[in-house]
């Protein structure tokens, strides 16, 4: 079977999460993704705990299916083998704050001299242009400009920070992706490269869409998708584990509560105090009484899943995280394992 991005060629400059990431799921559609690296300054997840036969099991992850070119390529000759490179490859990924790549000579207009058709996908923070280009920052920045941060808060008010990298992998990850195959869908139509943009606190504003809109319209944020109904929460159970509640349009909450036998409930949505005798009701069975009861009754109750249990459940099977692609890929390589293959 055919990938759809068998046949590309990547050069990928990145490190850490946003770039590999993007570009593994390249190599899960079938592109060949040469990451180049340094031997000055390799990627440092290579070097990031855990370990597994001595290998970072982040690095594993994030850089399985890839080819592994080490070279020193700010000196002049290993510029010139980047672009001989760049004559044949289909795009290049960087990560690099901007400016970065022109001291290298490898921006945009030293690649397109070498081969028009090249596509320069590059990820910042805060875009290639402006008066904040050039600032340093990471996940919880970006968040904490975008607002998002601002939306998500403890019960006591405080902002929260997501075990999940919001920006890195929604404005940063998935966005490239995007960037990449649309740029070359454009390229198959006109035969022209780009310079694409890729702005991570940019990007991650999308998530919040629907409040950004409410907010900019009205001045507040109701939270209705936040917290403050009843029929869309999560709730606490008798064993400390939680369930996560979704009924939120009129059938899933009145039948919810009616299985739960407080059918006067369903005309009470709107009414905060609900919040608290529901969340009371939970309280009196464990997890799995609730989700036995409930899970398959089509209220939109599903229980919160640790790490280990979500990648056991039936919804996953052998595929989690969710993979871009099919087939297998090769263990990440080692530092240089295909510089005689490339150079």
């Amino acid at each position: 079977m055919n990938q759809p991005l068998q046949g590309y060629q990547i050069l990928d400059f990145t490190k850490l999460l946003p770039g590999p990431l993007a570009t593994l799921w390249m190599a899960q559609q079938g592109a060949e993704v040469i990451k180049v690296e340094s031997p000055k300054s390799p990627d440092p997840v290579r070097f990031y705990p855990p370990m597994k036969d001595g290998i970072s099991v982040y690095y594993n992850t994030l850089n399985a299916g890839k080819k592994s070119l080490s070279i020193d390529y700010r000196s002049e000759e290993g510029k010139e083998v980047i672009l001989k490179l760049v004559e044949t490859a289909d795009v290049v990924i960087e990560q690099f704050r901007p400016g970065v790549m022109q001291a290298f000579g490898l921006d945009y207009e030293a690649l397109k001299k070498r081969n028009p058709k090249i596509i320069l996908v590059s990820i910042t923070g805060y875009g290639q242009t402006g008066e904040m280009a050039a600032k340093p920052g990471h996940d919880i920045n970006y968040l904490s400009y975008s607002g998002m941060l601002d939306a998500q808060r403890d019960m006591d008010g405080n902002p929260i920070i997501s075990a999940a990298q919001l920006a890195d992998v929604s404005g940063g990850s998935m966005m490239t992706l995007n960037a990449t195959t649309s740029a070359l869908l454009h390229r198959e139509r006109t035969g022209e490269g780009q310079h694409v943009d890729v702005s991570m606190t940019h990007n991650v504003s999308v998530l919040q869409s629907m409040r950004i809109a409410e907010e900019l319209e009205t001045g507040v944020s109701n939270g209705y998708l936040s917290g403050k109904l009843a029929s869309y929460n999560i709730y606490k159970c008798s064993d400390g584990r939680h369930v996560a509640l979704g009924a939120l349009e009129p059938k899933f909450w009145q039948k919810f509560c009616n299985l739960v036998e407080h059918p006067e409930w369903g005309g009470r949505l709107m009414e905060t105090e609900l919040i608290a005798e529901v969340a009371a009701l939970f309280s009196t069975q464990p997890m799995k009484y609730w989700t036995g009861k409930l899970e398959n009754e089509g209220v939109c109750l599903s229980p919160v899943l640790t790490i280990v249990e979500a990648s056991n459940h039936l919804l996953f099977k052998a595929d989690f995280p969710a993979s871009f692609g099919t087939g297998s890929l090769e263990a990440a390589p080692e530092l240089g394992a295909h510089n005689q293959e490339l150079l």
